[in-house]
């Protein structure tokens, strides 16, 4: 190893070369974690127009800087408070929302400022189960 992007190693031919390194381990190697509180992505990106989905948001610093608290909107809509599983990760129960419409998901952090994912999620039209699909036939003896 020469330096923390540097490396010598052996080419299939055995000779040594230059190898600059593509990757690097948070916190390790001289790299740096990413000092802007950012939104990298949703699980699931849709949900039950009736609401109740579990939705992950997941990114970056959002407890590592110390205490702060979220408004999320799917739309408009408010959803119930969120839970910080961690600094990249929260939790938050969707609310309803129009079947077949996309929305933007739009967080608020305080203090950070606000976040949007542009058409982040899409509600779906719930099919309930009748008795006629689950089928009414006797067991054969």
């Amino acid at each position: 190893m020469r330096s923390s992007t540097n490396a010598l190693a052996a080419t299939p031919s055995g000779r040594l070369a230059m190898v600059i390194l593509a990757v690097g381990l948070a916190g390790g190697l001289g790299c740096k974690k990413d000092p802007q509180l950012r939104v990298t992505g949703i699980e699931p990106n849709s949900g039950d127009a009736l609401g109740g989905t579990y939705v992950r948001i997941l990114g970056n610093r959002f407890t590592s800087d110390g205490a702060r608290s979220a408004k999320i909107y799917f739309g408009g809509r408010l959803a119930a408070p969120p839970r910080f599983a961690s600094d990249a990760e929260m939790v938050v129960e969707a609310p309803g929302g129009e079947p077949g419409k996309t929305v933007d998901v739009l967080i608020i952090f305080e203090p950070g400022g606000e976040l949007k994912i542009a058409n982040g999620f899409s509600y779906y039209e719930r099919k309930t189960r009748t008795i006629e699909d689950v089928g009414t036939k006797p067991t054969p003896k």
